[in-house]
């Protein structure tokens, strides 16, 4: 935890804060860097066929536990899928595997731990287990004949889209609550770009579900009803909305939405509803813990989900808040030129997953 100390002069206070944030890098590399593993792992299946560890072993860190084949993903049916979406996927994984090679080589030059990544599950059961849940926070129930792994996103386009966006917008919510812990305009400027690809991510993924919006996924009610890849969309951000503990102000947006309207001019409505973002177009917040409840499909202390075995490192989150000025690493002469270099490649990437996303 940072503490705040009365200012002072000489080395002391220097190497005193210095070692204060790279505690908080360290704990918040925790969750980004292994979010930034899950991303990658899952796009890298979808695009080429294969995991992270086998596009470049260097990829997952020392002694990491993510072999070529542990993940549980599988190589995309090429049948079903078209040249776009292809192209999105392999787009995203490039952007990916990108932040995951460029943050670890960020972390070592700041003398912070780069992590190796974690146990990861993205097999057809733990996708459809989440699409359980997610109808389950509808207060419905999934068909009782559902097959255990009947949500495969490895097996079309529009599998692909719906379980990417399980991730995508949690990043988005992620960087918001992440961004908070530095308070220099600079770090939060570089931050920003790197962000600026993530929700374009969130975005593009959005808008193809939004065209197949009344489509059928494949998936029923126990009553018998089909459920659309709309329903299903507002059944995941109930179910992200309910582990995160913002079910009573919703930090989510659906996949349709009513344009403003303006006198004299025609628009059509309902319209894609393609940003992750409140009324005044901000985008929602998430803290570490919060993204780690959704990825562990429960709560940030008990591991499961995407991340059987919890995220590596040093999972002491509670402290990273994104509101208290506690937490904060704030741009001085007390930082060193590698640190202030690194941090803000940090926080845009914490905004990717810890997903996720950190978180």
């Amino acid at each position: 935890m940072i503490v705040r100390q009365p200012a002072r002069a000489g080395f002391a206070h220097k190497t005193f804060v210095i070692s204060a944030c790279l505690d908080l890098l360290n704990k918040s590399d925790t969750c980004h860097l292994s979010g930034q593993c899950l991303e990658a792992e899952f796009y890298s299946w979808i695009a080429y066929g294969e995991g992270i560890y086998t596009v470049n072993s260097t990829l997952v860190g020392t002694s990491s536990n993510l072999t070529a084949s542990s993940s549980g993903g599988a190589a995309r049916n090429s049948s079903t899928f078209s040249d776009t979406a292809v192209a999105i996927a392999t787009e995203i994984a490039e952007n990916e595997i990108a932040h995951v090679r460029y943050l670890r080589q960020a972390l070592t030059a700041a003398g912070a731990t780069a992590v190796p990544c974690p146990s990861l599950a993205l097999s057809p059961a733990i996708f459809t287990a989440a699409a359980t849940a997610a109808v389950s926070a509808l207060n419905d129930t999934i068909a009782t004949n559902t097959s255990a792994t009947a949500f495969n996103p490895y097996s079309s386009d529009a599998a692909f889209y719906l379980g990417a966006y399980i991730f995508e917008d949690v990043g988005v919510t992620a960087y918001k609550g992440a961004v908070k812990v530095l308070q220099s305009q600079a770090y939060a400027t570089i931050a920003a770009g790197i962000e600026a690809v993530e929700a374009g991510h969130a975005a593009i993924i959005r808008y193809q579900l939004y065209q197949i919006a009344s489509s059928d996924t494949g998936l029923y009610l126990n009553s018998g009803d089909a459920i659309t890849f709309e329903t299903a969309v507002t059944a995941i951000n109930a179910l992200r909305d309910a582990l995160g503990g913002t079910s009573s102000s919703s930090v989510e947006s659906p996949l349709t939405r009513t344009p403003t309207a303006v006198s004299g001019v025609t628009i059509a409505s309902p319209g894609p509803d393609l940003f992750a973002a409140d009324a005044n177009s901000v985008a929602f917040t998430r803290i570490p813990k919060q993204v780690l409840d959704i990825v562990y499909f429960g709560s940030y202390t008990t591991p499961g989900g995407y991340f059987p075995y919890g995220i590596a490192g040093n999972t002491d989150v509670d402290n990273i808040n994104g509101t208290s000025t506690t937490d904060s690493c704030a741009s001085s002469g007390a930082w060193s030129s590698s640190l202030s270099a690194f941090v803000p490649l940090l926080v845009a990437s914490i905004a990717v997953v810890c997903g996720v996303l950190y978180y």
